[in-house]
C-alpha cells in the first residue's frame, strides 16, 4: 500500500515535467558549448549498448552480508555499470540501442548536445533504435537509462543502468587510466548490516528511494568489490575474492569517477595521496581545464562524472573512497596498490578505458588493449 501511495505521489509530482520533457531537452543547447573550435577527426565509431533485466550479485558473502546479496538489476551489456564508451574530441559517435528486455529502456548520453544527439527515445522490448552524437567538448560524461521518457528514471538508474562516456580532449596527456562507478542500491529484501537475504533476490524499494535510504553503494556494481579487508590489529573481511587497482610508484594516473546517484554525490579521496581535479575545458577548448592542484576531496553530484589525475609517489596501498563515511560502510571503498611489477594491461575487468587515440571505442579483453591510430568506423559490443 504505501509503494502504491509513494508510487503516485512521485508521479502527480513530476507529471508536468515529463509533458514538457521534449521541449525542455530540445532547448538544452549551450551556445557556448556549440562554438567550441576544434578539428573533426573524420573518425566514426559504433557501440551496441543491449538493455535487459538481470540478477546480479551486488554484496560478496562476508560479516557485513553473510551469504551475499542478490538484486534483480537492469543493465547495459549485462554488467553495472554499463561499459567505458570513449571517443576522442571530434570523433563522431554512432549507437544502437538494443532492447532485449521485458521493459521499455532509453538512453540518454550527457555529452551530447540537442535533443536528437542525447536521447534515444524510448525502445520498446525486442526493438532497437540508433542515432549518433559527436564528441564536441572533453571530458566524463554520464549515460543512463531515461525509461520511458523520464518515467520510471528513477528506477532505472538505481536499478544499474547507468555508465560513462570519455571524450578525450586533443591535448591530453597519456596515462594510465581507470573508470570507476558507484552506486546505490535500495532493496526489498536487505534488511540492513550483520544480516543475510536467506537466498531472497531483491529489487527496487521505492520506500527507501524515496526516503534516501540506500542498502549498499557499488563500486562498479559490488560493494567492496575492490576492497579485500580493512583493519590490521583487528581485522575485518569485506571480499576475499576482491581485485584491486594496481599502478607504478610515479606514473600518473587518471581516473573517471561516475557519481549516478540516483541521489546522492560521492565525496570522492584518496587515502594517502592527493590530486588535481580535470572538470570542464580549458580557454582553447583542446584540453581538460584545471579546477583544483593537489586537492585532498571533491565533490561529484549524482549525475555527474569527474576526470582526476593524480601519481602515487611511493610503493604501498592506497584507498580511493566516498568519504562519506556511511558510505564506505555500505560498499563504497576501493584498493590501489603502488608496485613496480604492475603493468600496462593489469586492470580489473571493466575498468580499462581506451586511451586516446585509440580504434577501439569499449571493451574488456586485454588482446584488443593495444592503442593503434584510429580512423574509419569501429564497433563494439562490450
Amino acid at each position: 500500500m504505501k509503494q502504491t501511495i509513494l508510487a503516485g505521489i512521485c508521479a502527480s509530482i513530476l507529471v508536468a515535467g515529463f509533458v514538457f520533457y521534449p521541449l525542455l531537452v530540445g532547448n538544452s543547447q549551450s551556445a557556448k558549448a556549440m562554438n567550441v573550435e576544434f578539428t573533426p577527426s573524420g573518425v566514426t565509431k559504433h557501440v551496441t549498448l543491449v538493455t535487459n533485466e538481470t540478477v546480479v550479485q551486488v554484496a560478496p558473502d562476508n560479516a557485513l552480508h553473510p551469504g551475499g546479496i542478490e538484486y534483480n538489476a537492469y543493465t547495459f551489456n549485462g554488467t553495472i555499470p554499463g561499459p567505458a564508451v570513449a571517443i576522442d574530441q571530434g570523433d563522431n559517435l554512432t549507437i544502437t540501442l538494443q532492447n532485449d528486455g521485458k521493459l521499455i529502456h532509453s538512453v540518454d548520453f550527457h555529452a551530447g548536445i540537442g535533443d536528437t544527439h542525447v536521447n534515444s527515445g524510448p525502445v520498446e522490448p525486442g526493438q532497437s533504435h540508433t542515432w549518433s552524437l559527436q564528441g564536441i567538448n572533453g571530458g566524463a560524461f554520464m549515460y543512463h537509462c531515461a525509461a520511458d521518457a523520464l518515467n520510471g528514471v528513477w528506477e532505472h538508474i538505481a536499478n544499474g543502468m547507468y555508465g560513462v562516456i570519455v571524450v578525450h580532449p586533443q591535448n591530453e596527456e597519456p596515462a594510465k587510466e581507470f573508470y570507476v562507478s558507484f552506486g546505490e542500491i535500495y532493496n526489498s529484501a536487505d534488511q540492513g548490516l550483520f544480516k543475510g537475504t536467506n537466498g531472497t533476490v531483491g529489487s527496487f524499494d521505492i520506500t527507501k528511494f524515496a526516503t534516501d535510504q540506500p542498502d549498499l553503494v557499488l563500486t562498479n556494481g559490488m560493494a567492496h568489490k575492490y576492497a579485500p579487508a580493512v583493519g590490521q590489529v583487528s581485522k575485518l573481511e569485506l571480499n576475499p575474492n576482491a581485485t584491486v587497482f594496481n599502478v607504478k610508484p610515479g606514473e600518473l594516473t587518471r581516473w573517471y569517477i561516475l557519481s549516478p546517484g540516483p541521489n546522492d554525490g560521492v565525496s570522492f579521496h584518496f587515502i594517502s595521496g592527493q590530486m588535481d581535479v580535470r572538470d570542464g575545458f580549458n580557454q582553447q577548448a583542446n584540453s581538460y581545464g584545471t579546477v583544483l592542484m593537489n586537492d585532498e576531496t571533491w565533490w561529484v553530484p549524482p549525475g555527474s562524472a569527474s576526470v582526476f589525475e593524480t601519481i602515487f609517489p611511493e610503493a604501498g596501498p592506497y584507498v580511493g573512497v566516498d568519504h562519506s563515511m556511511v558510505d564506505v560502510v555500505k560498499g563504497a571503498a576501493f584498493v590501489v596498490v603502488a608496485a613496480d611489477n604492475s603493468t600496462a594491461t593489469d586492470h580489473p575487468e571493466g575498468t580499462w578505458v581506451p586511451p586516446k587515440g585509440s580504434e577501439y571505442v569499449g571493451g574488456n579483453q586485454q588482446a584488443e588493449w593495444v592503442s593503434s591510430g584510429a580512423s574509419g568506423t569501429n564497433q563494439t559490443d562490450a
